[in-house]
């Protein structure tokens, strides 16, 4: 058990903290950007006549992109290296977030989709090579720096959507120049700062075919994928399309705004808990299933019951239970004991092929259409009980993932000196 007694502990560099930092700041301001339409619902719906359902799919659009451009993404990481690819797609994310504040004072509803849905291409490079940046650095502890890293998308949803409230409640023109004006500071942070450890040997994969197929034909990966196709369409719903469905119930525009901006700043921290714990108990199955559960529980009484005073209080304790979780579902990408790791950024891009690609069409084309009011001009509560029995499903699933954390390594070496069974 020598192995064992290194592996847990194995010193990590303290620059594992810039690194992370780093990344999540472009992820809070990716995020933000990509979402922040959602803080001009009714601008957008009703000053320029844009349907609800067609609404929800602008929220969504950036995940398409994701959809379409992970798997390019983590190819590319893999054979020119994660921070080379990581600052092109920032780039492109930032030039796109500056071309849709003319869009906007245009009020040209395709193109802000059009620019929106590049924004997304930020979002696609980071998520399917935040394995990648973030391994060498946690290593062994992942479930925290993932926990970090994806907590960097709900800093960016709330600090933007509160400014948009704050500042620039009517000019939606207005919010989308200052975004791009932070957006570019975000990107000088990254050249400036983002780094792979100085220990970190890259090892180049030139034969991508054979990274697909050893990717594709990973059963644990499998299984991790539905789990996380299944969390994200709850997480990417919640981030856009809140308040759209406060006002259904019956909240007026200026309190269900302020209501969203609560429910995500209450979220955060569940990412900040999750992590550190799944690390310090070793266990990655018992964090992940309990939270989805009790969380997704908390959330369907607080959607279903009629609007009252209990409504927010038992929304907030469920999305501080349970959205801590995605985070531990992607982590554990990196710690899949049979997948290489010169394939891990094919193996984020496939994973985030398949999370992205549910984020925009199971909120635009399942959720939205059997949510529709009577009417079927307003998107009811409905829309996020789905949300709960999908994470809930998600827990279902991860229930057949063997344990990732340490806890599951030293098991499996454990059972490897053993030898067979006879």
């Amino acid at each position: 058990m020598a192995e064992s007694a290194k592996y847990q502990l194995e010193e990590l560099s303290p620059k594992r903290w810039i690194a992370v930092l780093c990344i999540l700041l472009m992820h809070a301001i990716c995020m933000g950007s990509a979402v922040l339409p959602g803080a001009y619902s009714e601008i957008i719906i009703g000053g320029w006549g844009v349907s609800p359902g067609a609404f929800v799919q602008l929220t969504m659009c950036s995940f398409l992109a994701g959809a379409i451009m992970s798997i390019p993404a983590g190819i590319l990481a893999d054979r020119f290296g994660v921070t080379k690819v990581l600052g092109i797609a920032m780039v492109i994310a930032f030039v796109s977030s500056v071309a849709r504040v003319f869009a906007t004072q245009a009020e040209s509803f395709p193109l802000v989709f059009v620019f929106s849905f590049l924004i997304g291409t930020g979002l696609a490079g980071m998520n399917a090579n935040s394995v990648k940046f973030l391994q060498p650095w946690f290593k062994h502890t992942m479930s925290t720096g993932m926990t970090l890293y994806v907590s960097g998308a709900g800093i960016g949803v709330v600090s933007l959507m509160y400014f948009a409230g704050a500042l620039f409640p009517t000019d939606p023109t207005a919010m989308f120049t200052a975004t791009s004006v932070v957006f570019a500071a975000a990107c000088v942070v990254w050249f400036a700062f983002a780094r792979m450890p100085k220990d970190y040997v890259t090892i180049k994969d030139d034969y991508s075919a054979k990274a697909i197929k050893t990717v594709c034909t990973n059963k644990i990966l499998i299984l991790v994928s539905l789990a996380m196709v299944l969390t994200m369409a709850s997480s990417a719903s919640y981030a856009g399309n809140v308040p759209v469905v406060f006002i259904g119930k019956g909240v007026n525009p200026a309190d269900a705004a302020i209501w969203a901006s609560i429910l995500n700043i209450v979220g955060m921290p569940s990412n900040w808990i999750a992590g550190p714990l799944a690390d310090k108990i070793k266990r990655i199955k018992p964090v992940f299933i309990t939270m989805a559960v009790v969380g997704s529980v908390f959330l369907i009484i607080g959607w279903m019951l009629p609007l009252g005073a209990y409504t927010l209080p038992l929304i907030m304790v469920g999305a501080f239970i349970q959205w801590g979780n995605i985070g531990l579902v992607k982590g554990s990408v990196g710690l899949i004991p049979t997948l290489p790791k010169q394939f891990l950024g094919t193996a984020g891009g496939i994973q985030t092929f398949f999370q992205n690609l549910g984020a925009y069409l199971i909120p635009s084309f399942l959720f939205t259409p059997l949510s529709l009011g009577a009417d079927g001009s307003s998107v009811t509560e409905i829309f996020f009980v789905l949300c709960a029995v999908f994470v809930i499903a998600s827990a279902v699933v991860f229930l057949f993932v063997p344990e990732l954390g340490l806890k599951g390594k030293l098991m499996q070496e454990k059972m490897a000196e053993a030898g067979p069974v006879e």
